[in-house]
């Protein structure tokens, strides 16, 4: 009996014994250098970088699309001035002019813009929905002149 029980607990022994050994340490996190990081921070930033550049770009797209709209209407209420009676024809040049010199103002802007980055870009991109959105609420009131 009591060689059994040494059996017993030999083999207890030696089964927990080796039920350690097949266990791996995890492994350990590869070393990064200075080099390695400069060189993925670049890589990110230039990532970002064309990013911004592209999402700038569809914006001035977008955003000239809608200027040469304006440009149509207003060619259209030039057309709409020349056939209108004295005193609407007036009313119909001076509200023209008004715009006009808005839409320059916005050239102007649009301009300023071209190298614009960061809180710089996004102020003036801004201005410029803003000022195109009141010019082309002025637009459609226009044709009710």
């Amino acid at each position: 009996m009591k060689h059994h029980l040494f059996i017993l607990l030999l083999a207890m022994a030696l089964g927990l014994g080796l039920s350690g050994c097949g266990k791996e340490e995890p492994p350990k996190p590869k070393e990064v250098t200075k080099e390695q990081l400069q060189k993925q921070a670049g890589e990110f930033l230039d990532t970002a970088k064309q990013l911004l550049q592209q999402q700038k770009d569809k914006f001035l797209q977008d955003f000239n699309g809608r200027l040469q709209g304006l440009d149509q209407k207003i060619k259209e209420l030039q057309q709409q001035a020349e056939q209108a009676s004295p005193e609407m024809k007036e009313n119909l040049q001076n509200f023209i002019k008004n715009l006009q010199e808005k839409q320059a103002t916005v050239q102007k802007l649009l301009q300023e813009s071209q190298g614009a980055v960061g809180q710089a870009w996004e102020e003036l991109k801004s201005g410029l929905n803003e000022k195109l959105r009141e010019m082309e609420q002025e637009t459609a009131k226009g044709k009710n002149i």
